[in-house]
């Protein structure tokens, strides 16, 4: 008997293998990879590189945020306490427009 090659679904299956192969060997070697460089550092650090990281760049804890001061310009208008000055121009410049209209 002669074992004829179909072409179509051996071919497909057979790079399916390889791609699945090649994925997961890129994937154990990044983890290996990783995992290598994080010993290295510890070692070359001569202990925990994250506690030399928190010492340079303190963190607030999570849900309060840094207040943002507002600063104003220098020709800004100081209102008055009771709003008295903004009534009175609201009315006149109200007044003076509907006099204009009329």
């Amino acid at each position: 008997m002669e074992r004829r090659s179909s072409g179509g679904k051996g071919s497909c299956l057979g790079m399916v293998a390889i791609a699945v192969v090649s994925t997961s060997v890129i994937l154990i070697s990044n983890r290996l990879h990783r995992r290598l460089e994080a010993d290295l550092r510890v070692r070359i650090l001569g202990g925990d590189g994250a506690a030399d990281q928190q010492d340079r760049c303190p963190r607030r804890p999570r849900g309060t945020k840094k207040k943002k001061k507002v600063r104003f310009a220098d020709d800004v208008a100081e209102p008055s306490s009771n709003s008295e000055e903004y009534r009175r121009r609201a009315r006149s410049s109200s007044t003076a427009a509907s006099a204009r209209l009329a």
